[in-house]
């Protein structure tokens, strides 16, 4: 897993996204990375507009986009623009992160170390399918250049389409840092029902052990709970970006996706891989929300073991404490993050692609009664 997310941190770097390089298990930044994000920053906010209307124009003009929906394509990736060049703008913050995530993973990992505990498997399936999803929506968006446009009549077209499509690349990047800090918060958190679990039911540890294992665990959990709200604040606007942007995506790509499945002039390559980009990046987005449902399970997970034998002074403080340290993980103070709020979002989604798909119908209708 380590060597996962030291090869995305490179990745990231150098599409500029962050400045701080993951070395012998620490993030840095040297003068050489600052000056060089930078200049990717200011390069990808500069050129990026004409790519992303050049290749609107492109999609626009295709034979198989009606006319009538030319539109589409131009608001899609000026939401696309907005969401890239908000995350570029706001870097300091996801970096500032970077810091507190490794003081709080290097405390899990020691006091796992210590223990003998494992992560747990649902976690650790979790962070596969997350880096599946990443990697194969990476990989597809730079071999989308060769696939879509290996017919360009110039290189500042397939220049434009590779400057574009790199670009998207930092939209799914950043959830998966963001995924990433929320994960190792949840680890966190299992850890410490697990513990307390062992600390409660065990025979051999004295009173003066428990009380100290308990100590520990209350400050572990303390500092979890606070980087999880510090995760949540700094990540939040960034999220609500992502999220109006992954909505924008998704309603105009489903629509003007099953008006290119129905055209004769492509070819079934060409579409099977459009589609398996859309639904991987769904699925991608869709672990972000999971993470988060799972951060507040576990860190509000019921504790009747504990009461069903004699209780000490420290385990009901403990206790007391836990019971009343609740995440409310809004985004920007607007919604929970959940399980429930993707089914909604989707439904949405679903709700609004089948209106401007209607739209479509009509349209044509018309077209076809002149």
């Amino acid at each position: 897993m380590k060597w996962i997310g030291q090869a995305y941190n490179v990745y990231a770097v150098f599409i500029g996204m962050t400045s701080y390089e993951a070395t012998g298990g620490k993030f840095k930044q040297s003068r050489l990375t600052q000056i060089y994000c930078l200049v990717i920053n200011a390069i990808c906010l500069t050129l990026l507009p004409k790519a992303f209307w050049q290749s609107a124009k492109l999609m626009s003009a295709a034979d198989w986009m009606p006319s009538y929906m030319a539109f589409t394509p131009y608001i899609m990736f000026s939401t696309n623009y907005a969401a890239i060049a908000y995350i570029l703008i706001s870097r300091c913050y996801r970096d500032s992160m970077l810091l507190d995530l490794q003081r709080i993973t290097l405390e899990v990992n020691r006091e796992m170390l210590r223990t003998g505990k494992k992560m747990n498997s649902l976690i650790r399936r979790m962070f596969f399918l997350k880096t599946f999803t990443l990697t194969y929506s990476c990989l597809s968006y730079i071999l989308a250049v060769l696939v879509y446009q290996w017919r360009a009549q110039s290189w500042s077209n397939l220049f434009n389409g590779l400057l574009v499509n790199i670009s998207l690349t930092i939209l799914v990047v950043t959830t998966f840092f963001y995924f990433v800090s929320l994960m190792h918060v949840a680890r966190g958190f299992d850890f410490v029902n697990q513990q307390l679990e062992d600390i409660v039911s065990s025979q051999s540890m004295d009173f003066k052990k428990k009380a100290h294992e308990l100590r520990s665990l209350w400050a572990l959990h303390s500092n979890l709970s606070n980087t999880a709200r510090r995760i949540n604040k700094h990540y939040g606007p960034q999220m609500l970006a992502l999220r109006f942007d992954y909505f924008i995506f998704s309603v105009i790509n489903c629509c003007i996706g099953t008006i290119y499945s129905n055209s004769d002039q492509e070819s079934s390559f060409e579409k099977f891989f459009g589609s398996l980009l859309y639904w991987a990046r769904s699925v991608d987005f869709f672990l972000n929300d999971y993470i988060c449902n799972l951060v507040t399970e576990y860190q509000s997970q019921p504790k009747f073991f504990a009461t069903e034998g004699s209780m000490s002074n420290e385990l009901s403080s403990y206790l007391i404490y836990e019971s009343s340290t609740r995440l409310d993980l809004l985004v920007c103070g607007l919604y929970p993050v959940n399980k429930a709020k993707w089914l909604e979002m989707v439904a949405s989604i679903v709700v609004h692609s089948i209106m401007l798909f209607q739209f479509h119908l009509v349209m044509r209708g018309g077209h076809r009664n002149h």
